[in-house]
């Protein structure tokens, strides 16, 4: 069961249970025990230790794993620790092997073994007897203490003469038989010695939700360090297969550091054009800006973590543009040498308080939507949206209060005064825009169609469109799927062949394998249901790397070299996947498509038709690791007994089955009590391993008949039969049967699921080129099948014509990324039209006119002829094509955020012009003049407050998830900035040139 993102966890619980108990009985009787686990996040081993021996023959998997049973209780005395778990190695067992020949001897069946295990096994304390003053604890029995009196146990007489233990078993007291393989190696990155294949277990400990994890993380570390030289022996080390304190560490370190450089450069930038008085008198408003963003945060819940530090590094480029635009023209008012310095600093300051104040209103409308977003990306988004916000109008505060009053203390009288009617290159530029309308309106065509070309560009596909990016982590993981009855040794054996591929990165510095055991759970586990896979045809790789500062590429680089590496052993009954630790999304796969069949359809034609969509899969071009819900071909050998027989015998089918289960398996038969031992040391009734191996001894293993069930009759009436003891051969026969394929439904509807990843490609583009061959009749299309590149989404399809049964039909707005994708992005563009449609009531509100809220946000739609060519241009260079697949510059969720803040920062600009443009003429200047002067005086800061936002993204751009936020802000800032400066002029030069003065009485800026 799955919950939507924000759900209450403990009503989640509660109301399972409450549904499950009111309707206990509408479940059938054959399901019983069943229980409600639930499975999160703080699930999700925050470190994952492997413990490795060098000496194999001195401590192997068994020693190694009571060694860690003992690590694992002194790590859950750390605070803050939650779950601690060992994985892997064989565990403690008493086996009774039984001798199957010594059985039939002595006329004893194999439940009397497990029987009298069970029965002898028994301590009972009854309670307390008062005998004179004292009082007594009485119990009767006793535990199994030693193997000796282990071997002296009766378990069963004949003839008078007791048949004990010994007599009919072997004990041994030892490792358990191997049930899964766990081993270690390390690769040339390693740059060690050791390059054998070590026996591993691996301890792996999640921490208490709401901690910080890398305060426990830090103190598992110093813990195991401390153990290493207490406990361990020499021959035994650990290697840190995950360590997401050390990575959260680091990340939170970077950022930091990240935001100071960009704090040093902001101000070193306005020192070199304002002056370094003004830069002093900016630079002291981020740390008051930045304490009250960060009290709050505190006050209000938001922890620092990855998504609250890059919303206070976008926030930087914002909180100073105020202080910049009122330090601007503080500096150009007190040129004016005819006042004092106070009542020039008050009247720099009025001017530019509408335009400060509505730029302030239209930022935080831009980014409060972002609150709102559903889903998986909410969380992701709120620190986002209350950040910026908060620090903006935290920074109008400090503008209004703080600047000034420094203002009057640091700064000195301008040498000069600024000249409005100066004709510099700008009013060179301009000028001949706005001397016709004519020029004006070719011009802004001009724009329009930079506009459009833009806004195609997605559309032809040669900006990417994608939901998240690819993270760049220190880990990596494969999973291979053997056919479905492979032994162990053989999956074992394949998965050597794979290590040996994946020791030819360079990258690869140790190689984790688990083989028939999962790994301990982390995200991807968790989403995807990979904790879960547990048999011998399953097997895993965790890979750890070089740290990302000591490599070239990233891990999604190195995850399609892999890939292409790997390719060779890819086979029809053989799956490879390689699996990258994402951002997100939460996913079963990128691509999963559903294959649902109608009432009555048969379960053959419903697989015939998934089998269809998969061999369309594998034919598109970079679609890889191609796999569904449907196993492939299992034999069941299946006893089927002869009831009437059995019940001649006396025998009844669960006596059978409890001998078959002793005879495969094992059956555990009580608990050997003994001191000191981290865990519970099961006795196993079971054959030996080399005397179960083949069906023909498992038939000579012999069942006893129970009393009562069998009766024969005399003078006086019934009485009950000798106890039979027969051979599971007289019993009945063994029979070949396919093992049934798994029943999927899907809010009830019959369901196959089939699965992808790409290489290199989008899901958008993969699924439209699949629709569009869907039941097309012939092949006539103009784009050849492999000829990926030349499709957009205007031509959708490869001519790989398709289609499924009757009765069966497909979707891929399920369980994959595709319907997230949709959300997400429906979500965001209903956040940005919000934005859009505040920002212009908001606009009209203060102007009282509809045209001029239209010039001012005229900016906004200028941002796209940055971004997207932007993106574009970036797909053009550096290392787009890596082993064979492409590796392109993402737009992705992050971008669009980016897009939508561009909203509320590019609408500054055009407010500062409009605001002079509009008070310039109301001091009598024609609207020639009034566009020029607007461009003289405004210029500097706009560029300014341009500037600085580009340097406080400019850090954000090293990051692989919010490098397309960043991108999308410097692309959009740098195209809307140069644009506006000529558009608006432009536009309101076309719309108000005809315009008396008089009605520039009511727009107030």
């Amino acid at each position: 069961m799955r919950f939507y993102v924000g759900e209450d966890r403990e009503n989640a619980l509660l109301n399972t249970y409450n549904k499950l108990y009111s309707n206990q009985d509408k479940i059938p009787d054959v399901v019983a025990n069943w229980m409600v686990k639930p499975i999160e996040v703080d699930d999700v081993a925050i470190l994952m230790v492997g413990l490795y021996s060098t000496s194999p023959d001195l401590y192997s998997d068994y020693e190694l794993r009571r060694m860690a049973q003992e690590i694992s209780t002194v790590i859950q005395g750390i605070p803050d620790t939650s779950e601690v778990n060992v994985v892997g190695g064989r565990s403690r067992s008493i086996q009774v092997l039984l001798d199957l020949q010594a059985l039939a001897a002595r006329q004893t069946s194999v439940m009397n073994v497990v029987d009298a295990l069970a029965l002898s096994n028994q301590l009972i304390r009854h309670g307390e007897l008062s005998l004179g003053q004292n009082t007594l604890v009485i119990e009767s029995g006793d535990v199994i203490r030693d193997l000796q009196a282990l071997n002296d146990i009766v378990v069963n007489v004949i003839n008078g003469k007791m048949v004990m233990l010994k007599d009919v078993a072997e004990i041994r007291d030892g490792p358990s038989e191997p049930i899964s393989y766990q081993w270690l190696e390390f690769a040339s990155a390693a740059n060690t010695s050791l390059q054998d294949k070590y026996p591993m277990v691996t301890i792996s400990v999640a921490k208490q939700k709401g901690s910080n994890a890398v305060t426990v993380a830090n103190d598992v570390l110093a813990k195991m360090a401390e153990l290493q030289t207490q406990l361990l022996p020499a021959e035994v080390h650990y290697e840190y297969l995950r360590n997401h304190g050390q990575t959260a560490n680091e990340k939170v370190n970077d950022l930091t550091s990240s935001l100071a450089f960009a704090v040093f450069t902001v101000v070193v930038f306005i020192g070199v054009f304002l002056g370094w008085r003004q830069a002093i008198v900016v630079a002291l408003a981020v740390p008051v800006c930045y304490g009250l963003t960060l009290m709050l945060d505190l006050a209000f819940g938001y922890t620092i973590n990855r998504v609250t530090l890059f919303a206070l590094i976008l926030s930087l480029g914002l909180l100073v543009d105020d202080p910049i635009t009122g330090i601007d023209n503080i500096t150009r008012f007190m040129g004016n040498k005819n006042t004092n310095k106070n009542a020039n600093i008050t009247a720099a300051m009025s001017e530019i308080r509408p335009a400060l104040i509505m730029s302030t209103v239209t930022i935080i409308l831009a980014f409060l939507p972002l609150a709102f977003i559903t889903g998986m990306m909410g969380p992701y988004m709120a620190p986002m949206a209350f950040n910026v916000p908060v620090s903006v109008v935290i920074s109008t505060f400090v503008a209004f209060t703080i600047t000034p009053w420094l203002a009057a203390r640091f700064l000195k009288p301008s040498a000069q005064a600024v000249n409005e009617n100066t004709q510099g290159i700008y009013s060179r530029l301009l000028d001949p825009l706005i001397a016709k309308k004519g020029r004006a309106k070719l011009g802004l065509w001009v724009v329009l169609v930079l506009f459009i070309v833009s806004c195609t560009l997605p559309l032809m596909r040669s900006v990417p469109l994608k939901l998240l990016p690819f993270d760049n982590k220190n880990e990596i993981q494969v999973l291979i799927d053997m056919p479905e009855g492979t032994s162990l040794e053989n999956t074992a054996a394949k998965v050597e062949d794979v290590i040996q591929l994946v020791k030819l990165l360079p990258e690869a510095k140790a190689i984790a394998s688990y083989i028939g055991q999962p790994s301990p759970m982390d995200f991807n586990s968790m989403v995807r249901q990979y904790y879960l896979r547990q048999a011998p045809n399953f097997a895993e790789l965790r890979i750890t790397l070089l740290d990302k500062a000591l490599r070239q590429h990233q891990s999604h680089s190195v995850v399609l070299r892999l890939r292409e590496l790997l390719a060779p052993l890819q086979q029809d009954n053989l799956s490879l996947k390689v699996v990258e630790v994402p951002p997100g999304p939460p996913v079963l796969s990128t691509l999963v498509a559903e294959i649902y069949a109608q009432p009555f359809v048969s379960p053959q034609v419903h697989q015939s038709a998934a089998l269809g969509l998969m061999a369309r899969l594998k034919s598109e071009a970079h679609v890889v690791e191609v796999d569904s819900s449907i196993n492939s071909e299992q034999l069941i050998w299946r006893f089927v007994t002869d009831k009437q027989k059995a019940a001649l015998s006396g025998i009844s089918t669960i006596d059978i089955n409890n001998a078959l289960a002793v005879a495969v398996t094992s059956k555990k038969a009580g608990t050997y009590q003994v001191e000191n031992d981290a865990s519970p040391v099961p006795i196993e009734v079971k054959v030996a391993y080399e005397n179960r191996h083949s069906l023909t001894d498992i038939l000579s293993l012999q069942v006893l008949g129970q009393s009562g069930i069998a009766q024969q009759g005399n003078s006086l009436g019934l009485e009950a039969s000798p106890q039979s003891l027969v051979s599971l051969a007289e019993l009945g026969q063994w029979q070949q049967i396919k093992v049934s394929q798994p029943i999927l439904h899907k809010d009830l509807v019959p369901v196959i699921y089939v699965t992808a990843e790409l290489s290199g490609r989008t899901p958008a583009e993969v699924i439209a080129d699949l629709n569009a061959d869907f039941n097309k009749g012939g092949t006539s299309q103009s784009v050849a099948p492999n000829d990926w590149q030349n499709r957009t989404y205007l031509q959708s399809g490869g001519g790989d014509s398709w289609k499924l049964p009757e009765g069966t039909s497909y979707s891929f707005s399920g369980e994959g990324e595709w319907k997230i994708t949709l959300d997400v992005f429906r979500d965001m563009g209903i956040a940005f039209a919000f934005a859009l449609l505040a920002i212009f009531f908001l606009l009209k509100l203060q102007t009282s006119s509809s045209a001029l809220a239209l010039i001012i946000m005229s900016a906004i739609p200028l941002t796209i002829i940055g971004i997207m060519p932007g993106f574009w241009l970036l797909n053009q260079f550096g290392e787009r094509d890596i082993a064979g697949a492409p590796d392109p510059i993402l737009f992705t969720a992050t971008a669009m955020i980016g897009m939508i803040a561009l909203a509320g920062i590019v609408v500054r600009n055009s407010l500062i012009l409009v605001g002079f443009i509009t008070l310039a003429r109301t001091k009598g200047m024609n609207i020639k003049q009034a566009l020029l002067a607007a461009g003289t005086v405004r210029m500097r800061p706009v560029l300014l407050t341009a500037g600085t936002t580009m340097l406080g993204n400019l850090v954000i751009t090293l990051d692989p998830v919010f490098s397309g936020l960043a991108l999308a802000i410097i692309f959009g800032i740098v195209a809307s900035t140069l644009f506006s400066l000529f558009v608006v002029p432009m536009v309101y030069f076309l719309v108000f040139e005809d315009q008396p003065m008089t009605t520039l009485e009511g727009q107030n800026i």
